[in-house]
């Protein structure tokens, strides 16, 4: 009885860790891993955060040529990536710190230097339980805008903010560069602007949901996307981050629900086949669960280490103590500064004495 209320509790902690600290991303999605030299970048700077980035032209359109972006870094120099022909870009891999989205479209357009701030992992413990670190994701969508003397007045803005009542979309507006200044709360008070004016407006809904997401307040962002995929029900950002708010809440059969949605949307995306399979595993729908987190594994994204730690935890279940063994190695590797790296140190080594 004893081992078995051990094994229990140890179970417990790998498959049933609270995901308060959840990957958050903004408004959209890069391509997939597979689609590398389309718009992916699969160097980076040695971690395991990533930016994401759409170019939009002055008609609203997104871009139908390739353009060079590049990333500044103050740490590991210059990295570069050629956009996809939708007019996105992403870098991945990327450790905490200060980054500057740079993009020369050539002579018609003004250039683009975009600031982008990873936040340090810091200590993400909550009510004395340590949280595993996790990848976090970063958007920005990029206007270009024309030189002075080729602008028409109709076109600055991307073709979402076109139907946007003026107040609205100065609040909205706002609160981009407000984020740009590092004032999230006054962010969040310009979007509940825009909103209260105008509540048809997804782009900014999608937006607060995220900043909630980001400031641990998962009930607040379940209420703005489940406003939001009413509006776009084939929005996918949208749809990944209303699973994310209601796994957090622990309303595990609606987060599938919504990441099943997603997947149905778009299936080449390796952290929406990862969050399904976390909440398959803490549901202990094991078999799918195992699935989908090995499909998210297979991709080889940097964003998905958490995968092998829930993996890890499913293989344990089975009493598989070689296979959980090597599934938590693995996430150590990819994941060292783990809050609770040393419990699972001690927990392999507990494993291997066991196989």
């Amino acid at each position: 009885m004893s081992s078995s209320r051990h094994r229990s509790k140890r179970n417990t902690h790998l498959l049933g860790t609270p995901l308060v600290a959840l990957v958050i991303t903004l408004f959209a999605f890069g391509v997939a891993r597979a689609q590398i030299g389309g718009g992916l970048d699969p160097t980076g700077t040695g971690g395991q955060h990533s930016i994401h980035g759409r170019i939009y032209y002055p008609s609203g359109r997104r871009s139908d040529r390739r353009v060079m972006v590049k990333l500044e870094t103050y740490n590991s120099g210059e990295l570069s990536v050629m956009s996809d022909a939708n007019g996105s870009f992403t870098f991945s891999g990327l450790i905490p710190g200060n980054y500057v989205v740079v993009l020369d479209a050539g002579d018609e357009y003004e250039p683009v230097r975009e600031p982008v701030y990873i936040d340090s992992e810091g200590n993400t413990s909550r009510i004395g339980i340590k949280l595993p670190i996790v990848p976090r994701s970063y958007t920005v969508q990029i206007a270009l805008q024309l030189k002075h003397g080729k602008a028409s007045k109709a076109g600055v803005f991307e073709a979402t903010l076109a139907s946007v009542p003026e107040a609205a979309r100065d609040h909205y507006l706002q609160a981009l560069e407000q984020l740009k200044l590092g004032d999230n709360k006054k962010a969040v008070e310009e979007l509940n602007a825009a909103i209260s004016g105008y509540d048809n407006f997804p782009l900014a809904l999608n937006l607060l949901g995220v900043l909630y997401l980001r400031s641990g307040l998962a009930g607040k962002a379940a209420q703005v996307f489940e406003k939001s995929t009413r509006l776009t029900p084939q929005d996918f950002p949208a749809r990944l981050h209303y699973g994310i708010a209601l796994l957090n809440l622990r309303r595990y059969g609606d987060a599938e629900k919504e990441f099943r949605i997603a997947l149905g949307i778009n299936n080449s995306i390796a952290t929406a086949h990862m969050y399904l399979g976390i909440t398959l595993a803490v549901q202990r729908k094991l078999e799918e669960g195992e699935r989908e987190l090995q499909t998210a594994i297979d991709s080889k994204s940097p964003e998905v280490a958490l995968a092998h730690r829930y993996l890890g935890g499913i293989f344990l279940e089975r009493r598989d103590y070689k296979h959980a063994a090597a599934e938590l190695e693995t996430y150590l590797k990819l994941a060292p500064k783990a809050t609770d790296a040393s419990v699972l140190q001690q927990t392999i080594k507990d494993l291997h004495s066991r196989s």
